[in-house]
Order: structure tokens, then C-alpha cells, then sequence
């Protein structure tokens, strides 16, 4: 609304009522890492309230001087304190990463698993909504496609198990009616943001072959056929942002649901790899075509192989209201211009 045409007295008043009516006191674990610090500043252009946390222990740190975060662990006592009176938690911190959890299953648990356990203790105590970063990979090798929201958790490996697990749990005080939950299943993030005049972002295999295309050749783990959804961190701020709004939607009739945070735009390792080689071409032309060579894959045993894996989210957009705009083309056709 920008307060044009305010005047003093009655209309501000009004205007500033819509803005209390509309600014929350949000809680957000995992405040320094990837996607929680790029969405700090979209919630706080929203008038929010923010407590943050993070115990730094993630591989991307991005520190604000603007919205300072507590430094602890999300499930310590200091940390479960300062979000005790929050209307909603948005719940992102945890190790991550398929062969961190596969390395140390035990110790990731505790954080992962143990540590969500005793926040959802805290906020369903106090009735506060619960939205948590969950991840596609909980879904497995589906039985049927595409995966949609209802699609059953049938995690093959640690990483997903301990997805499997916090989703199980965040979601039980909104099956009992006592606070809206909300599970967001996230597919492969790529892209970056600017945060206190530096870049950060995400990496994938999207990075890793615009980083290999300086060097000439592509590595593909083989077999190069698996098949992943792509989701730009920029759409990923603004289903967090709608969950937020579904939340206090949600608060007079708490339930639980789980939203596909997925872009619906699933390419293969092999079919990157030759958008890459395309892309460098058309701003490269001078240069020799990039090489693309299948290697052993160092997760084979552990990535699933699913050529045909796509993910539908009808019920994402119908429930949140929320699209994606970026595609994987574009992001690739911009980056090899910079």
C-alpha cells in the first residue's frame, strides 16, 4: 500500500490496524543458512516480527546486520525460550546432505530427528503453527507418478528417513487440531541471491557443470538418466512466504498438509548436461563443443534411478495460491552471459 493518499487520524489508523492485523511474530530455524536467510528480508518487508536462530553449523552462512540471529541450536533451551511466544515457526534448520546422514546417521538424527521432536514439543504446548523444510527425496521410487502432495513417504535412505520422521511428527498437532502444520517437499533448489554485498548460492548440478564448462567437459554420474525436478530459489521464498499466509489462515481450524515446493520442470542429468553444452555454445561460439563424458557415480547405491520422475503440484497451487516463474533454460542462459 506504500501509505499514499493517508492522511493524519482515522485512515492511518486503519492502515496501520491492516498491518498489525497482517505482521506475525515468526520464528525461523536454521536463519543462516541457504533458504532461510533469503527469506528474512521478504518477511521483513512484510512488517514480521522475527526471531532467528542458527548454530552455524551449515555449509552457507549468511549474517545479516539488520536481523541479527541467536546463535544455538534450534532444540536448546535458549532457543525453544525465544520462539515460545511466536504465532509460527518455520522450521529449516538441520544437516543436511544424502552422504552426511549416510556417514554419521546417528549424530544427524539427534539434530534432525531428536532435535525436531522437542521443537514440535514446544510449539504444540503453546499452539503455535509449524511449517518444515522437507525434501522430495522422502518419496522414494514411487509406485505410481506423477508424485503429488498426497504421495506416501518410502524413504531408501538415511537422509530420507530422517525427512520421513520430522514430516511424521510436525505433522501430528495438525491431524490432532491443535495448531495448522505444514510439510513443504522440496525438490532441487538452484540459483542465488545477494545478502550484505555478497553472492550466495546453491550448489547442484547446475553450478557444477556451469563451473565444469570453463574447463571444456561434463561430468555426468552415471547413468545420467535420473531424473530431477529444479525449483529457483526465488520460488522457493515465495511458497514460505504463502505457507506462512496458510498458517494464519489455518489457525481457528488447525490441520496438517504437505505442499510440493517443486517447479513440476524435471530434466535428467544427461539432458542438463546437453542444455549446458547449448547454452555455451550460443555465447561461446568460438570455443570447441563441450565434451560430455558419464562417470562412475559416487552414489550409486543410494541416489534412486527414476527416468520417468516428475511431480505434479495442483494441490500446492490450489492451497497456496503460489507459482513458479523461473525455468532451468533461462537461469542457464543468464549465468553463462555473467
Amino acid at each position: 500500500m506504500g501509505g499514499r493518499g493517508l492522511g493524519p487520524g482515522g485512515d492511518e489508523r486503519l492502515y496501520r490496524g491492516a498491518l498489525s492485523r497482517r505482521a506475525m511474530r515468526v520464528g525461523i530455524t536454521g536463519a543462516t543458512g541457504f533458504i532461510g536467510a533469503a527469506l528474512i528480508p521478504a518477511l521483513a518487508r512484510d512488517h514480521h516480527d522475527l526471531v532467528l536462530v542458527d548454530d552455524r553449523s551449515g555449509p552457507v552462512r549468511v549474517e545479516y546486520r539488520s536481523w541479527p540471529a541467536l546463535n544455538a541450536d534450534y532444540a536448546s533451551e535458549s532457543a525453544l525460550r525465544a520462539l515460545s511466544d511466536c504465532d509460527a515457526v518455520l522450521h529449516l534448520g538441520a544437516v543436511s546432505g544424502v552422504m552426511v546422514c549416510a556417514n554419521d546417521p546417528a549424530g544427524t538424527a539427534r539434530t534432525n530427528v531428536e532435535g525436531t521432536r522437542l521443537l514440535v514439543e514446544n510449539c504444540r504446548a503453546r499452539r503455535i503453527g509449524l511449517a518444515f523444510a522437507s525434501s522430495l527425496a522422502v518419496v522414494g521410487s514411487p509406485e505410481r507418478l506423477p508424485v503429488t502432495e498426497a504421495t506416501p513417504a518410502a524413504p531408501t535412505h538415511e537422509y530420507a528417513r530422517q525427512k520421513a520422521e520430522g514430516e511424521r511428527l510436525v505433522s501430528a498437532p495438525g491431524r490432532d487440531g491443535l495448531a495448522p502444520t505444514a510439510v513443504l517437499r522440496m525438490s532441487n533448489v538452484y540459483g542465488s541471491y545477494l545478502a550484505e554485498g555478497k553472492t550466495f548460492g546453491k550448489g547442484n548440478v547446475l553450478t557444477l557443470f556451469l563451473a565444469q564448462a570453463r574447463e571444456g567437459r561434463l561430468l555426468v554420474n552415471a547413468p545420467g538418466t535420473q531424473r530431477r525436478d529444479f525449483v529457483h530459489i526465488d520460488d522457493v521464498v515465495a511458497h514460505w512466504e504463502a505457507v506462512l499466509r496458510w498458517l494464519r489462515g489455518k489457525s481457528s481450524t488447525p490441520t496438517a498438509a504437505t505442499f510440493n515446493v517443486a517447479s513440476g520442470e524435471a530434466h535428467s542429468v544427461l539432458e542438463i548436461a546437453e542444455m549446458v553444452r547449448e547454452a555455451w555454445a550460443g555465447t561461446h561460439p568460438r570455443d570447441p563443443p563441450l565434451r560430455i563424458d558419464v562417470v562412475p557415480n559416487p552414489r550409486a547405491g543410494i541416489e534412486l534411478v527414476d527416468p520417468e520422475f516428475v511431480v505434479s503440484r495442483i494441490e500446492t497451487e490450489r492451497e497456496l495460491g503460489v507459482m513458479c516463474r523461473h525455468h532451468v533454460d533461462e537461469f542457464l542462459r543468464t549465468s553463462m552471459v555473467a
